[in-house]
């Protein structure tokens, strides 16, 4: 009888004593085979993989982009391949990190185990596609978006005077840009100043992009109702669906701070460009109506 075969290739040794006579076939050539055969990762398919594997026994599977596993010796020999990760394959099976370990791409991005059920990483995050949470969201930095739920604000940072002109005129800061076939709602508070109670006052409106209309409308002193200086009353008028500065809302402007509220909402067409106010006197003064700096302007994104 041979001696026990070796127990990783089942290589076929003769007997030790010399009693057997050598064959090249079956003590040499065979063996060479299967010293071949086992050189590095053995190729075989998802379906002709080795069925009596030695514990250890690489294969990489062509019929999957390559997939690589070794075999860890326990029976069925079906279920004792375990799934090694390579650039060739896509990894079919779960990644399992320990606890203070982390995953870093290149020399700079982390992604981590900050603490029970929770993912971090100590670097920028960027989301191409939707984002869900399910239960709290907290952001302690600033929060930037760029579609639906963008909030954008300017405010004027110094005083502008217009004097002796009912002519329409952009403002030196309420611009705010508006992408193509987007909604947005709008809000200003503006504050102001006349040097002569009640006279020139105030009217307003915007430009907006070709094919875009605005709703809007406003809260403040009537242009009629506060000669004298009382502010016993305020007006509260609209305009809706207009496409140009035609449409304006006219406010009273007294000698102390005046302020009004204006609210709307901007809807785009195919044509991206800015939402810019204008204003100018309601009557004609040369004494000058101002809007103060800190009036502002926000904008929404709605749809």
């Amino acid at each position: 009888m041979p001696d026990p075969s070796t127990t990783r290739l089942a290589l076929y040794k003769s007997k030790s004593d010399g009693s057997e006579l050598v064959s090249y076939t079956q003590d040499i050539g065979q063996n060479l085979d299967k010293l071949d055969a086992a050189a590095g990762f053995q190729v075989v398919t998802s379906s002709t993989r080795p069925s009596s594997p030695y514990s250890g026994k690489p294969i990489a599977e062509s019929d999957t982009s390559y997939r690589t596993y070794f075999s860890n010796g326990t029976a069925p020999a079906s279920a004792s391949w375990v799934e090694i990760p390579n650039s060739s394959s896509t990894f079919g099976s779960t990644l399992k990190l320990a606890s203070s370990a982390q995953l870093t791409i290149g020399a700079d991005v982390n992604l981590f185990r900050n603490a029970a059920n929770v993912l971090r990483t100590n670097d920028a995050l960027t989301v191409d596609g939707a984002l869900t949470a399910s239960s709290n969201l907290t952001v302690t930095g600033n929060l930037t978006v760029s579609g639906i739920g963008q909030t954008q604000y300017i405010a004027k940072t110094a005083d502008e005077t217009i004097n002796s002109s009912t002519t329409l005129q952009n403002d030196d800061h309420l611009v705010l840009p508006a992408v193509a076939n987007a909604v947005y709602t709008f809000a200003l508070d503006l504050y102001m100043t006349e040097a002569t109670d009640f006279v020139g006052d105030f009217k307003m409106s915007f430009t907006c992009p070709t094919g875009a209309t605005f709703d809007m409308h406003g809260e403040g002193a009537h242009v009629t109702d506060l000669s004298g200086g009382t502010s016993s009353n305020g007006e509260w008028i609209g305009k809706l669906a207009t496409a140009s500065a035609g449409a304006t809302l006219s406010f009273g402007v007294g000698t102390g701070l005046t302020g009004v509220r204006v609210y709307g909402r901007l809807v785009m067409s195919s044509t991206a460009g800015n939402f810019q106010m204008q204003w100018a006197q309601n009557a004609s003064d040369a004494s000058g109506t101002t809007l103060k700096a800190g009036s502002f302007m926000t904008m929404t994104r709605v749809a």
